[in-house]
């Protein structure tokens, strides 16, 4: 089997995306997708012994992480998080393989659900500061942590809203290019991109870390806390831990998961909080001319 048929299975048998009935049984599903991702390509004898073993390894400290922060083994999980991004390979380091391929798109959009038009573009900022009261869980956010999430497209906006009706909409055009964490390569673009051995390799390394945060639980809508989110949420406190210049997340939203691999992206921005000064990160603010689109 060659590699373009056995990345053609693996995206009609374990695509990136999945739904999970209940939210206590997300670490399980994830167990029985990546097992199924593993003998897949187990099978199909493509990869070298080593490179397997590398591929159990990623899968198994992924489930280590989940398995101690349930524990309450929140600062071994965060620790082993960060081991795990700075794992090395041969002559990589782990989250180099996640590095942005490309340039971030002209135009970003945010969208606010509110019945009257809003006129001031800082009610698209992120939540500020001193409101951090108002920060419950999203996929990559923590509680109290602020964070700006945009969508490459106003379609992708309202999947993640989930209504097209009473949506504010702003434009952000992005005026500089930030590093971004890039979680969004997927088997419909890797197919798409003529890639060596070596890089599709490299993109197989990626995937147990992008289905542990493609899950989706149909039965926590509004809970305080998501149990597929643990992982997402620790890649963001290990960035701001790493102290390193990336700046934001990539990935493909699940909501508008129906959409075109360009439509679908969110991009998950990392505010920089400084005490004492403004209640904003205008250093990541004006790095965007922001307009607001007539309702």
């Amino acid at each position: 089997m060659k590699l373009t048929e056995l990345l053609k299975e693996l995206q009609t048998q374990v695509p990136m995306c999945s739904s999970e009935e209940h939210d206590v049984d997300t670490r399980k599903a994830y167990m029985k997708k990546t097992r199924t991702f593993l003998h897949i390509i187990e099978e199909s004898g493509v990869l070298k012994e080593s490179e397997m073993n590398t591929l159990k390894r990623i899968r198994n400290k992924i489930n280590d992480i989940w398995i101690n922060y349930l524990y309450g083994r929140v600062n071994t999980a965060s620790s082993q998080m960060q081991n795990l991004l700075q794992y090395r390979i041969h002559d990589d380091i782990y989250m180099d393989y996640f590095q942005n391929p490309g340039s971030q798109p002209a135009i970003l959009y945010r969208g606010r659900i509110s019945e009257k038009p809003l006129t001031d573009v800082k009610s698209f900022y992120h939540i500020p500061f001193n409101q951090r009261y108002l920060i419950g869980n999203q996929r990559y956010s923590l509680s109290g942590i602020p964070c700006l999430y945009l969508a490459s497209s106003m379609d992708c906006v309202y999947a993640e809203l989930g209504q097209k009706k009473n949506v504010c909409l702003c434009e952000c055009k992005c005026k500089k290019d930030f590093p971004l964490f890039d979680m969004s390569i997927d088997y419909e673009y890797i197919l798409h991109h003529k890639r060596t051995r070596k890089e599709v390799i490299d993109f197989l390394y990626t995937m147990p870390l992008k289905y542990a945060c493609s899950i989706k639980a149909l039965d926590n809508d509004g809970a305080k806390f998501k149990t597929n989110y643990i992982i997402p949420q620790l890649i963001t406190a290990t960035l701001y831990n790493m102290n390193t210049d990336i700046k934001g997340i990539c990935y493909g939203s699940i909501a508008g998961n129906d959409l075109s691999y360009p439509m679908r992206l969110n991009y998950v921005y990392l505010p920089v909080y400084v005490l004492g000064k403004d209640i904003y990160d205008m250093e990541l603010i004006t790095s965007f001319d922001i307009k607001i689109r007539k309702m």
